[in-house]
Parts: structure tokens; C-alpha cells; sequence
């Protein structure tokens, strides 16, 4: 009988750690993309409120930036889809490595990732920034043995001065994205 309530309370330990370790798995799943690993718009939305808290409370700025990638249909039309989903990864983590690491960079689904800009120092470092982004997506990229070029063109907003809160400040960004689009992509405008 001894063995057996040993056994059962062993037994009952490790399903609260397998529920436990579950639990912590759909926690991630729920507010990262399962393609990237990158924040999703829920994580995102909640960075940015903290972010604009943040730069309210200390009166500094922070920006958002929408990018989209241009020519990604054509990949996925000639290619197909596996070598654009390698393409979403390698874009991903191209700009997950151009930005400082309190930034997030987050992918809303499709061809659209969004970086949050924890705070800005100075804007120059903002244009500056934005170009080397542009850049590092703009740079080849060999995938199963065929060489991709895409480019990118990025909307940016800042804090306060075209919004106050994440939604504004997304939509102020994403209306400077499709500018950039219209102008002849592969490059960014700041909103208006």
C-alpha cells in the first residue's frame, strides 16, 4: 500500500509538471508566431504600451516602424512556398539583428514584421537606423541553392508627435508604408 501512495504522488508530481511545461508552451504559442519565433501583433500591442508609457513618463520618444517586403508574391509565385517561408526566417532574423535587443521586432503575418524603438536619443540615429534596416534586408539571400532578392519599404511614426497610443501610432506608420510604396518602394518615409 506504501508503494502504491508513493507511486500514485509520484505519478500526480510529474502530470503537474507535464501540465505545467503545456501550459508555458501554449503561453508562447499564443503571443509569438509560429513560423518566426517573433513577437506576434498581441505581444507587440502590449510592447508598445509599455514602450509609450515608458517614453511618456520619462519624456522621450520612441517609433514604430512598419516594413513590408517587396517583390515576396514573385518568391512564393516562382519558388514556392517552403523557400518563402526560409526567406520569412532569414528576413526576420536579418532585422532582428539590426536593431538593439530592448527594441521588438514582430511579425503580423504574411510579408509584415513591425520593429518597436524602445526609445529614440536623437532622430538622425532614426534615419540612420532605418537605412541600415533597409539594407541588411536588401542584401541576397541564397535559399536551396537559388540566389533571392528582395527589398523592403518601411513606414515609421514617433512618439508623440504622431500619436499617443499603439493604434495610432501603427496606423500613422502603416499610411507612411504604403507612401514609401508609392514612391517606388525600397525605401521608407516618417508619417505626416
Amino acid at each position: 500500500e506504501a508503494k502504491t501512495r508513493i507511486h500514485n504522488m509520484l505519478e500526480v508530481r510529474l502530470l503537474y509538471k507535464h501540465l505545467e511545461h503545456y501550459s508555458l508552451e501554449m503561453e508562447s504559442l499564443a503571443m509569438h508566431d509560429a513560423l518566426t519565433g517573433l513577437p506576434n501583433r498581441r505581444l507587440l500591442m502590449d510592447r508598445l504600451s509599455l514602450s509609450i508609457t515608458h517614453a511618456h513618463r520619462n519624456k522621450r520618444t520612441m517609433a514604430v516602424m512598419y516594413l513590408d517586403l517587396d517583390g515576396f508574391k514573385q518568391v512564393n509565385d516562382t519558388l514556392g512556398h517552403d523557400v518563402g517561408d526560409k526567406l520569412l526566417n532569414m528576413v526576420a532574423a536579418r532585422l532582428a539583428a539590426a536593431v538593439r535587443q530592448e527594441d521588438t521586432v514582430a511579425r503580423l503575418g504574411g510579408d509584415e514584421f513591425v520593429i518597436a524603438l524602445w526609445e529614440l536619443i536623437h532622430a538622425d540615429g532614426l534615419a540612420k537606423l532605418v537605412s541600415k534596416v533597409i539594407q541588411a534586408v536588401s542584401q541576397p539571400y541564397v535559399i536551396d541553392g537559388h540566389t533571392v532578392n528582395v527589398t523592403i519599404s518601411v513606414g515609421v511614426s514617433i512618439y508623440p508627435t504622431h500619436g499617443e497610443d499603439a493604434d495610432t501610432l501603427m496606423k500613422s506608420a502603416d499610411l507612411a508604408l504604403y507612401e514609401a510604396k508609392r514612391a517606388g518602394k525600397n525605401d521608407y518615409r516618417i508619417a505626416t
